[in-house]
């Protein structure tokens, strides 16, 4: 996956508001005028089964833009997307036109040709919309605009409703005329100006005892 991690984190020129970690987004310190702004907010659904081989080619195409890619890097990229799964003693098929192809979760190859797709869909919202506008973490996005109308935000749900269906052959549910967001694990508010942890109802904090055989990089991200 050396590829993904040149396009994603090498590349100078891939300079995209893409939420890495969540410490990102507390870029919202530097949004001026916040009262006068508003959020759109937008969930992929199922995102990493509806990436299509088209899709994938696209945002391949798009990557080599940044990085060259070799054939046998490409080869073993799609190679990697045939997966067989059974349930009671059956092989599941894809309901798809190639039911060999599949970008599957759980996986750290599926959620780097996540990134990779997401690059790709934040490369065409920034052409629309300018840079920084929108943000995307694996399914989750997250756009702020300054001093638009209801009629306009409207019009910009309608928009990236149809980008998403025609560009990337992708549904959503959007959201928009939002002051204050849920996104991921903080909640924004323009209207306070303030931003502050935030825990899906009925989660529960998960500790890990600091003697335990867990590799360091993994003990550090729990509470103990």
């Amino acid at each position: 996956m050396s590829l993904l991690h040149g396009v994603l984190y090498r590349n100078p020129r891939s300079n995209f508001p893409f939420y890495k970690y969540y410490s990102h987004l507390i870029e919202i310190e530097n949004i001026e005028d916040k009262k006068s702004c508003i959020f759109v907010q937008f969930d992929i659904e199922e995102f990493y089964p509806s990436i299509s081989r088209s899709l994938l080619d696209k945002a391949i195409s798009h990557a080599m833009k940044f990085t060259p890619i070799s054939n046998d890097t490409l080869q073993a990229i799609l190679h990697s997307r045939k997966s067989l799964l059974f349930t009671d003693h059956q092989t599941w098929v894809k309901k798809s036109d190639d039911p060999e192809f599949d970008v599957t979760m759980g996986s750290y190859d599926g959620a780097e040709l996540c990134e990779l797709v997401g690059l790709f869909i934040l490369h065409s919202l920034t052409e629309t919309y300018g840079d920084n506008a929108c943000g995307l973490y694996r399914d989750d996005g997250l756009c702020c605009f300054h001093n638009i109308t209801s009629s306009a935000a409207d019009k910009i749900r309608k928009d990236i409703t149809s980008l998403f269906k025609e560009t990337f052959d992708l549904k959503i549910t959007i959201k928009t005329n939002l002051k204050i967001v849920d996104f991921l694990d903080v909640t924004l508010n323009l209207e306070s100006e303030s931003y502050k942890p935030y825990s899906k109802p009925n989660s529960s904090p998960v500790y890990i005892n600091t003697q335990s055989n867990h590799p360091p990089n993994i003990i550090s991200v729990f509470q103990v």
